[in-house]
């Protein structure tokens, strides 16, 4: 029953205007607190279901501070080459394929932060992945179901198969390659990043003809995944 929630005031909002055909139920804390009329007004004109639920049920989702939550339905994983085929089509034609992340938190922020930017989706893998729980739900705000994702079983042969539908592959590294300040972009393109804790694994970053990174001035040995991620995206995108 409790799968796939979104809980907080800001990400069901968010859910109910960028995607309400994803949202299945909206959980409200009765009676109802202040400042979530406006969501409850939403649902009816969008014809959202709503259910006034007490206190305890909410502690139970996990949604009790702010009083509400979102049962987003079932994220509906698509099949590679349909991916690709869309991907193509893209307003900003680039896929993320991201080796083994596992934070459910940085899976949500990138989709959040591809979606955002008009990307198609993203290829994980079947193991040692981020679950497409409530976490990357939440983390998403509901992207997760407004781009594509492909779960592939080997994620260097998925490279090959890529690389031979035309595809330029990128890959985030610590050090290698060019800098993502000087990097040209060509598309339709993937972006490789890797895991949070041992980055890209060598039988995926050798299948990724342009390696980039990001110049660290500031002293800083790294940053997060999600946090490099944007950065490239961003810069991806200036070149789009």
């Amino acid at each position: 029953m409790y799968k796939n929630l979104v809980p907080g005031k800001k990400p069901v909002m968010e859910a109910l205007e960028n995607n309400p055909e994803q949202v299945d139920l909206v959980f409200v804390k009765k009676p109802v607190p202040k400042g979530l009329d406006a969501i409850i007004s939403r649902c009816r004109q969008l014809h959202v279901r709503f259910k006034l639920v007490p206190d305890q049920e909410l502690q139970q989702m996990g949604a009790a501070r702010q009083g509400i939550a979102a049962r987003l339905r079932m994220q509906t994983l698509v099949d590679l080459d349909l991916l690709l085929n869309n991907t193509t089509r893209a307003v900003f034609p680039v896929l993320l394929l991201l080796d083994q992340v596992q934070d459910p938190g940085n899976l949500g922020t990138l989709a959040r932060t591809l979606a955002a930017l008009g990307g198609a989706g993203i290829i994980i893998p079947r193991d040692r992945s981020a679950p497409l729980g409530p976490g990357a739900m939440k983390a998403s705000a509901g992207a997760l179901n407004r781009i594509g994702v492909a779960q592939v079983t080997n994620l260097a042969r998925s490279l090959d198969h890529i690389d031979q539908a035309g595809f330029n592959i990128y890959a985030a590294t610590m050090d290698q390659g060019q800098s993502v300040l000087e990097q040209t972009f060509v598309f339709p393109a993937v972006l490789v990043l890797g895991g949070e804790e041992k980055g890209i694994r060598p039988n995926v970053l050798k299948r990724c003809p342009g390696k980039i990174h990001i110049p660290m001035a500031g002293g800083m040995d790294s940053l997060n995944v999600a946090q490099a991620g944007a950065l490239i995206l961003g810069r991806m995108l200036s070149w789009r």
